[in-house]
C-alpha cells in the first residue's frame, strides 16, 4: 500500500508537544534530565533538545522513554490522528470535564451529540457518491 501526500502529512508528529510531554512526564516522575538521559541510555544535552522541541526523537529511543516515565507511547503522540484516542480523552479532554457543572456537562454530551450526526451524515453523503468534484 502506497501512501497519499495527505495521508503522509497528516501521519506526521509534532516534535514539540512530543518533547512537552515528555517533560511533563518526567517532572511528574521528579527525575531530572540527567536521570533520564542515564536511564535511556543517552545524553542529557539529546534529552534537553528533545524537550525543548529542537530535535525530533527516535522511535527506539521514544520507546524507552516510555519505559522509564511509565507512560504509552500514544500518550506522547496522542495529537497524531493515528493515536488511540482514549489517551487524549484521558489526558486532554477529562480534565477539562471534570471542571464543569452539570448544566455544561449537558451542553458538552448534546455538542458531541451533534458533532457525531454531523460526522455520519457527512460520511453518508461521500459514501453514496455525492463527494464534490475537483
Amino acid at each position: 500500500m502506497v501512501l497519499t501526500q495527505a495521508e503522509l502529512e497528516d501521519g506526521t508528529l509534532d516534535t514539540v508537544l512530543i518533547g512537552k510531554r515528555i517533560k511533563r512526564a518526567r517532572k511528574s516522575k521528579r527525575m531530572t534530565q540527567e536521570q533520564l538521559a542515564d536511564a535511556t541510555n543517552c545524553t542529557t544535552t539529546h534529552i534537553c533538545n528533545i524537550e525543548n522541541g529542537k530535535i525530533g526523537i527516535s522511535l527506539e529511543l521514544l520507546f524507552r522513554v516510555s519505559v522509564v516515565l511509565e507512560q504509552s507511547l500514544d500518550y506522547f503522540v496522542m495529537d497524531n490522528i493515528n493515536a488511540n484516542p482514549k489517551v487524549r480523552i484521558d489526558e486532554s479532554i477529562a480534565p477539562k470535564l471534570i471542571q464543569c457543572d452539570s448544566q455544561m456537562l449537558g451542553m458538552v454530551g448534546h455538542f458531541i451529540d451533534d458533532l457525531i450526526t454531523y460526522r455520519e451524515a457527512f460520511e453518508k453523503k461521500h459514501k453514496d457518491g455525492n463527494e464534490p468534484k475537483g
